[in-house]
């Protein structure tokens, strides 16, 4: 095509610019419209082709506006160009059906006329496809028409939608908070929302406080644990929150401050049930399977690959226990059939002789 440009003056591109651009147009109401330059350019290349390449074609203004960007429908169908649909680049149903219509056409008519001249069967059979394509025409039109209701009644269906969606957003941010009922909050202002959060990381300090420290078969003992627990994580999560804030700090400010406090106490009880858990005898049984059977390697550094074995099975057998096993949960001490590494504090027993 580059070829055939160069051969066109400045006001034959312009005028070809501007057929292009109908061009465009027109797919663009058939296909999607990133895809319609994608089409354009196929059609060209396929009308090229035709031609037997740039170098054939005589007239480069002729040719693009009367072969290389006109569609050529072959059936009533809007997207059919050349037999082939231009939205899915298969071949044209409608194609095939003319097709099959006028091979029914010819042999009903030879069938009715077997003793006629074959200019007269062949006039006829014309004439009954003319008929036929007339009516397809209409049932076309008709389906167009359908498709162009049932278009407009999915955008009128999406636009409904959507002037509810923002009814119920605008609603929605027009609700009072639920806590403290401060007006056009989204139903919770950021103070309350900040309290909800620092209350339910209290709540989750407490558990694993509990967790790791109450008799679970004594009901009694657990409540008052509990409740024991829950004071003091109180009494903690305030000193800190007045150490970070100050005793006189505006309320938001403290507000923001006490989920992050919260958060850190929750992790920092986390991290010491998690360390509990490691002398569990679940984990310790982990962490010897897993030393032995890289101990078992014999390598150079069998005994090191050993270690961070263990200490990867421990942690995550630690991870996946379930809270009812903290209460039984004691640390073994250093000395004696127990080693204890300290960059990670991961205990285990020693059953081979060459582990110290």
């Amino acid at each position: 095509m580059a070829w055939l440009w160069s051969r066109l003056n400045s006001g034959q591109q312009a005028v070809a610019l501007r057929a292009a651009d109908r061009a465009l147009e027109v797919l663009s109401g058939v296909v999607d419209l990133k895809a319609a330059p994608r089409v354009l350019a196929a059609r060209l290349n396929d009308r090229l082709w035709e031609a037997g390449g740039e170098a054939l074609v005589r007239d480069p203004m002729g040719w693009l506006l009367g072969r290389g960007l006109v569609q050529r429908p072959a059936c009533p169908d809007l997207r059919c160009d050349d037999n082939i649909r231009l939205d899915t680049g298969s071949d044209c149903p409608a194609c095939g059906n003319i097709v099959r219509i006028r091979h029914t056409l010819r042999a009903r008519v030879e069938a009715e006329m077997p003793y006629s001249n074959p200019g007269t069967r062949r006039a006829e059979v014309e004439r009954r496809l003319c008929e036929e394509t007339v009516l397809e025409e209409q049932r076309a039109q008709i389906r167009r028409t359908r498709a162009a209701r049932e278009v407009g009644q999915r955008q009128q269906a999406i636009m409904r939608r959507r002037a509810l969606e923002e009814d119920a957003e605008l609603a929605r941010g027009q609700a009072p908070c639920a806590d403290c009922g401060l007006p056009e909050c989204a139903g919770l202002c950021p103070v309350c929302s900040y309290r909800r959060r620092t209350e339910e990381l209290v709540r989750e300090a407490v558990d694993l406080a509990v967790a790791v420290r109450a008799d679970l078969s004594d009901a009694a003992g657990g409540a008052e644990l509990t409740r024991q627990c829950e004071t003091d994580t109180r009494a903690l999560l305030t000193a800190a929150c007045e150490r970070a804030c100050g005793p006189d700090a505006d309320p938001a400010w403290a507000a923001f401050t006490a989920p992050q406090v919260a958060q850190q106490i929750r992790d920092q009880r986390r991290a010491a049930a998690l360390r509990r858990l490691l002398g569990s005898q679940e984990a310790v049984a982990e962490a010897d399977a897993a030393y032995e059977a890289v101990l078992r390697r014999r390598s150079w550094d069998a005994e090191r690959a050993a270690d961070e074995a263990a200490d990867a099975a421990g942690h995550r057998t630690a991870e996946f226990l379930p809270a009812g096993v903290w209460a039984n949960c004691t640390l073994p001490a250093s000395a004696g059939p127990w080693r204890v590494r300290p960059q990670t504090g991961c205990w285990w027993t020693r059953r081979s002789p060459g582990r110290m």
